[in-house]
């Protein structure tokens, strides 16, 4: 079992810890948006739902969002270190996603958003670095990769 402050993320072999010394300060794991297919009707009150139909229901895109901690012993390491680490984050297309935190499954998805935060005391040694990756719905069993909700 990885110690709780080693815990992390994977993507395309690179480890937020283990090869970038990050610590995640948050994280959030979304629920897939679940589509609704309706229509309406001239002259009618309401709408059809074809949500269902077909072996429904549908979903779209699911987020994951990740906070980690920037800390460098002087402002050149940290130029360096929050390079690498957008230049690792931005190479998630389509990509598999391991999170420490759910070991038995992965996501697929690619880098939407990613936003540095200096630090408010120290900013030329420290900050936060936002990442959000938008994902395919369905996570996938790392065993048999069988998708699963």
């Amino acid at each position: 079992m990885t110690p709780l402050h080693q815990m992390g993320v994977e993507i395309n072999g690179k480890h937020s810890y283990r090869d970038f010394g990050l610590y995640i300060s948050s994280r959030s794991v979304g629920f897939p948006n679940r589509k609704f297919i309706t229509a309406t009707v001239p002259y009618m009150s309401g709408y059809y739902d074809f949500s269902c139909l077909c072996g429904g229901p549908y979903y779209g895109s699911r987020t994951l969002e990740y906070t980690f901690d920037l800390l460098a012993d002087a402002p050149e390491a940290l130029e360096s270190l929050k390079n690498q680490v957008y230049a690792w984050a931005a190479g998630a297309a389509e990509s598999k996603i391991y999170d420490d935190d759910d070991p038995d499954y992965y996501y697929i998805g690619s880098l939407t958003d990613a936003v540095y935060t200096p630090d408010d005391d120290l900013p030329e040694c420290g900050g936060e670095i936002a990442l959000a990756f938008t994902c395919q719905p369905y996570r996938r069993r790392r065993s048999d990769d069988q998708e699963v909700l």
